[in-house]
């Protein structure tokens, strides 16, 4: 064996490396979770030391973050999403109409004091939200009304009774965070790939698109009491 390959591992040695079996680093080699390996022959492939790290963090998505493979795939993808000079066009010329609300009260920008004084969560709450990229500050160091909406509710979640004391810590909202994402991904995908080159105008888009988003939010909310409905009424 060359110098090269003394540094490689075979899968009987990944396996043993990770605590995974064999089938699984297969399976997540074909899902794309894990890259190709280098092949030598027919029946004999060679893995790096970024293999054994991957898979680590693989297992630690699943077990303390309760991450389907897909979400995990798309949080290791390093790639950006794909797409083309017409289809980002697209988004540049109905990015601004699509996402200016029209509120009653238009909240912020806030500073950390402000915020903290105005959503009633301690400091410690706030900078953890930050770490979890749930919430983050403009140049200025400022919230916007965003930032302070989900500020609001996480103080909601509080008031009602999910507190540390109860053993619920902030940073199980990562979850969510992760899942939106995933979905917010997808979701543009979809929408650009099956909007560009249909001939639309920019006003047209904007209005389809906000009203898909609108219908998408709500079916999303009557989505997740349903199946916590069903997940609790097995339980009884």
């Amino acid at each position: 064996m060359d110098r090269e390959k003394a540094h490689l591992l075979k899968m009987r040695d990944l396996s043993r490396a990770t605590g995974v079996s064999s089938g699984t680093i297969r399976y997540y080699i074909q899902k794309g979770i894990l890259p190709k390996p280098h092949k030598t022959h027919k029946n004999m492939a060679y893995y790096d030391a970024s293999y054994v790290e991957r898979i680590r963090l693989i297992k630690e998505l699943q077990g303390k973050r309760f991450l389907p493979l897909d979400v995990i795939k798309m949080m290791l993808d390093e790639k950006e999403m794909s797409f083309s000079e017409e289809e980002r066009r697209l988004f540049r010329e109905i990015e601004k109409p699509l996402f200016c609300h029209q509120v009653e009260k238009d909240i912020g920008p806030l500073s950390m004091e402000e915020f903290v004084r105005h959503t009633g969560l301690p400091e410690a709450d706030v900078r953890k939200l930050e770490s979890l990229g749930m919430i983050d500050r403009d140049d200025r160091g400022m919230f916007d009304r965003d930032c302070v909406r989900i500020g609001e509710l996480v103080a909601r979640l509080r008031s009602v009774g999910l507190t540390d004391e109860r053993d619920f810590h902030v940073e199980h909202l990562q979850l969510h965070t992760d899942i939106i994402e995933f979905l917010a991904r997808k979701e543009v995908e979809l929408f650009t790939k099956r909007i560009a080159g249909k001939g639309l105008r920019s006003d047209e888009i904007s209005t389809l698109i906000k009203e898909a988003v609108s219908t998408l939010n709500s079916l999303i909310a009557i989505l997740h009491e349903r199946h916590i409905r069903k997940i609790t009424e097995r339980m009884q």
